[in-house]
């Protein structure tokens, strides 16, 4: 059996084009992004898989750099928050690049629809990009063409939640001034380990994957908590948990539930959970030999001295995962030092581990067919508003 999924894994790295799209021609995404280059300001219109993969790597690399993002994510239909945004921009030093797999989802289509009415004088055709499949019966990409807008495609075969390597995810992070070629040599990392091994037990990223199916196996461990020591992960994090939840929670039978978690600040508030509360979890816990230095402090407070920052957060780490282990199964991934490589290959790591999961499970990682009644009935009800 686990000769066959590792078989399988192997299989679906060369044959899948969320893999495939890894080792494509970035210079077409950056002669698109060099469209932007005299505007302040880009807004990515999209929510899920077709936000959270680019919101991640922008954002990251923002707090990485110190730098304030150049690339806003319109993602929900929040009014107050939106008017705020759309407030703060200069509809002459903006661009916009609308996202919508389907060219169906109403969030990104009312939000794109209300820039319209706010902003009728704006030069779309020169400012605005639509990511959507060319596809007929297409709501966004009707809309993108009446306004002269440059269409580009959304590969069909790739679903939202795993984009952030195609056009979805790079062309807001070429915006945002992210290394992508650093982004995906990390990627690359991963599915070289896999590749290059010639058996199960060789690949040891493979076994431990096996290994945390066997946890969840029997439903009795059922959530996955994945703690990171750094706010700049926090996107991450809500990338994650997408993954997960819609990849794997198909049956009744088995589901894991992702949460997250950010270190040190939700020590002090799920910490408490994760010990005393149900033996129900496994822990990813993502550290960092190294931390920016900072000064160490003189006075007054007697512990801390000749201590800094960095030096509280190794700590931190040490002692929380210290005391997880005592309770529940926990596997610890550090780095030397988190860069934009990290998220690659973690990002890739993530899918491979969804989709050896899924094949052990017997689900299909790529549908999420329970969501669908409660599109329709969102339409249903929008309609009944008088």
């Amino acid at each position: 059996m686990i000769n066959e999924v590792f078989g399988y894994l192997k299989d679906q790295i060369k044959e899948l084009d969320i893999f495939k799209v890894l080792d494509e021609d970035k210079n077409y995404i950056r002669n698109i992004a060099r469209k932007f280059d005299k505007l302040d300001k880009i807004l990515v219109v999209g929510t899920g898989g077709s936000s959270l993969g680019g919101k991640c790597l922008v954002n990251f690399e923002s707090l990485h750099s110190g730098k304030e993002p150049r690339v806003i994510f319109l993602e929900n239909v929040d009014s107050r928050n939106f008017i705020n945004i759309i407030n703060k921009c200069d509809p002459n030093k903006t661009g916009i690049i609308v996202i919508s797999k389907s060219g169906k989802t109403t969030e990104p289509l009312m939000l794109f629809s209300t820039i319209l009415e706010l902003w009728k004088d704006f030069d779309y055709a020169n400012k605005a990009i639509a990511i959507t499949e060319l596809s007929e019966n297409n709501d966004l990409r009707t809309l993108a063409e009446s306004k002269k807008m440059l269409v580009l495609e959304h590969n069909p075969k790739i679903g939202g939640r795993f984009s952030v390597f195609s056009i979805v995810g790079l062309l807001p992070a070429l915006l945002g001034n992210v290394d992508v070629d650093l982004f995906i040599k990390g990627a690359k990392n991963v599915l070289n380990n896999v590749e290059t091994s010639k058996t199960p037990t060789e690949c040891k990223l493979f076994s431990d994957i096996t290994s945390m199916y066997k946890i969840f196996k029997d439903g009795k461990v059922n959530i996955h908590v994945l703690m990171t020591y750094s706010d700049m992960f926090e996107d991450y994090g809500k990338w994650f948990v997408q993954l997960v939840a819609e990849s794997l929670g198909k049956t009744e039978k088995f589901g894991i539930t992702p949460v997250r978690a950010v270190g040190t600040i939700d020590q002090h508030s799920m910490l408490q959970l994760f010990l005393g509360g149900p033996n129900d979890k496994f822990f990813t816990i993502i550290t960092q030999k190294h931390n920016l230095e900072t000064p160490r402090i003189s006075e007054p407070i007697r512990y801390l001295q000749n201590h800094n920052v960095g030096e509280l957060m190794a700590s931190h780490q040490k002692a929380t995962i210290e005391v997880l282990k005592k309770k529940a199964a926990v596997r610890v991934l550090e780095f030397d030092k988190f860069t934009i490589e990290t998220i690659g290959y973690l990002m890739a790591l993530s899918f491979v581990e969804v989709i050896t999961i899924a094949k052990l499970a017997d689900v299909n990682p790529f549908d999420q067919p329970a969501v669908e009644e409660s599109k329709k009935l969102v339409l249903q009800y929008l309609n009944e508003i008088k």
